[in-house]
């Protein structure tokens, strides 16, 4: 079968494609933070999560879902980062069936430091090559992108209805 289907889109594609095998791949490569500390680039992306939305209310379940991973996957994570002292759980006071994340102060300190250095190793050439990209230009790109997520996600839900097979 011919992808011709994809158009003016398919190098782009086949970006997105690359990027999620790499991304993929090395996932349970662990980043030294500090000379005790060591995290993989998912306990990363949900330690940066806590610190970008640290003002929020929203719960463990609902980060969970908003970085689109597994909340048993999601669980383990927070216990990492708590256990390393980089993030705190509160409940409030009028919900003790919700778990508020927030980052310690010791986290914030050991993010101000390596996000310096993720920075200026992996994504300054990055954003150097989208600079001439209006901010109209990546918003739309993004929607696009997020609008791709969803739907990818839509084939994945767990929630549908089952179809029966008669044995």
């Amino acid at each position: 079968m011919n992808t011709e289907w994809m158009g003016r889109y398919r190098p782009l594609l086949a970006a997105l494609v690359r990027h999620s095998n790499i991304t993929q791949r090395s996932s349970g490569t662990r980043t030294m933070l500090t000379d005790e500390i060591s995290l993989n680039a998912q306990e990363w992306q949900v330690f940066e999560y806590i610190i970008e939305h640290m003002e929020d209310d929203a719960y463990m379940n609902l980060i969970s879902d908003r970085l689109g991973i597994p909340q048993s996957t999601f669980s383990k994570i927070v216990k990492a980062l708590c256990l390393h002292g980089l993030v705190d759980k509160y409940l409030t006071s009028n919900n003790r069936k919700n778990i508020i994340l927030r980052p310690s102060e010791k986290g914030l300190s050991v993010y101000q430091q390596h996000s310096q250095k993720v920075l200026s190793s992996k994504f300054e050439p990055f954003f150097e090559m989208l600079d001439s990209f209006s901010d109209e230009q990546i918003a739309r790109f993004t929607d696009a992108l997020d609008l791709l997520n969803s739907q990818l996600l839509k084939g994945n839900d767990s929630t549908s209805q089952p179809v029966l097979i008669k044995k």
